[in-house]
């Protein structure tokens, strides 16, 4: 029996993070990935742009068979999800609950902070989230616009003191808060969890990709292939050469395709 797919997309590179959590507890699970480089980031645009690129990327990977959907972009799970939790008959994973859920499993005192795009920040959907399913909890959100254009654009490779140095300038504005628990609301910071770690030893570190994918994991039942290997189809927007430059460092030998609509 032919097997269905799981579909990923994001604004671009974090995604990736995601599917290799999927890749690694999920293995045979076939999985195609849409990175919607043309339009990132999506952190600096309005509500009503997010809603939008989110029920085109989601178009595109319903002409695959899909048995679930993972939005592993914070940006779109907070601005979007409500809308297209509504509009698509599909299984449908954000990375925000996810996140919060463990979060608050791991804090010991109550005070998290969340690193995230402006758009995800101004949303308050960590804050609401958190505060529904703990009111004592205290949230400290920390937007940084920069983060993903420097990660898009490769300097974790060629430039890491420079995004070292601007990583420590957001991480600043938790200074005197006593966090004892870091959400990295976006799968692109997730790029830089041991960076992270080592700016903030004792800090628990949250990952909104593997919270999501360990969701996944508990929720679906995994389909078992003995015949052939999974599949995993990897596309982009815009500009898949220079994206593969970057991504070939998350997942290897990976090939992208740019996608056609």
């Amino acid at each position: 029996m032919k097997k269905r797919y799981i579909g990923v997309f994001d604004s671009g590179l974090g995604g990736l993070t995601t599917v290799r959590e999927i890749v690694s507890e999920l293995p045979d699970e076939n999985i195609v990935f849409l990175g919607d480089t043309l339009n990132m980031p999506y952190g600096s645009k309005t509500k009503e742009e997010i809603i939008g690129f989110t029920k085109h990327n989601i178009e595109m990977l319903r002409r695959f068979d899909l048995k679930a959907l993972v939005i592993a972009c914070n940006t779109s799970d907070a601005n979007a999800r409500m809308e297209v939790s509504q509009a698509y008959d599909l299984p449908i994973f954000g990375v925000i609950g996810s996140a919060v859920k463990e979060a608050l499993r791991v804090t010991e005192n109550n005070r998290i902070g969340v690193l995230a795009t402006d758009l995800t920040v101004r949303s308050g959907a960590y804050e609401k989230q958190i505060k529904e399913l703990n009111s004592d909890a205290q949230v400290f959100q920390v937007a940084c616009p920069l983060l993903v254009p420097l990660i898009e654009k490769g300097e974790l490779l060629d430039d890491r003191d420079h995004l070292e140095e601007v990583l420590r300038s957001y991480l600043k504005d938790l200074d005197g808060k006593n966090i004892d628990t870091l959400i990295l609301g976006c799968t692109h910071y997730d790029l830089l969890m041991e960076m992270t770690s080592g700016i903030m030893p004792g800090v628990k570190i949250v990952s909104s990709s593997r919270c999501v994918v360990n969701d996944l994991k508990d929720q679906l039942q995994a389909e078992k292939n003995c015949e052939a290997p999974a599949t995993r189809k990897f596309y982009v927007s815009s500009k898949p050469e220079r994206f593969r430059r970057m991504a070939s460092q998350i997942i290897k030998d990976i090939e992208i395709e740019k996608i056609i609509g």
